[in-house]
């Protein structure tokens, strides 16, 4: 729960609940403490996805339209 509130507060990443626990689990061990490296890991890839998106969001909406080579590019290479 404590990183759940530490990126809330100091990370201000648009994500909801649901995102943080599944960030929690991908780069926390099995008692939900996210090392140093795993942390710094995360916020990387956070900020690249983040940038991916606004970066394709033309119309500043909060929705875009991907295709499959797309969306493939997306989440493999970033």
């Amino acid at each position: 729960m404590f990183m759940i509130q530490f990126f809330r507060i100091h990370i201000r990443f648009p994500l909801n609940g649901q995102l943080y626990q599944m960030i929690i689990r991908r780069y926390s061990d099995e008692n939900g403490n996210m090392d140093f490296d795993n942390y710094i890991g995360c916020l990387v890839r956070l900020d690249a996805m983040c940038r991916a998106f606004k970066t394709l969001d033309k119309d500043n909406n909060g929705t875009i339209k991907v295709n499959v080579q797309e969306w493939l590019q997306l989440t493999m290479y970033s």
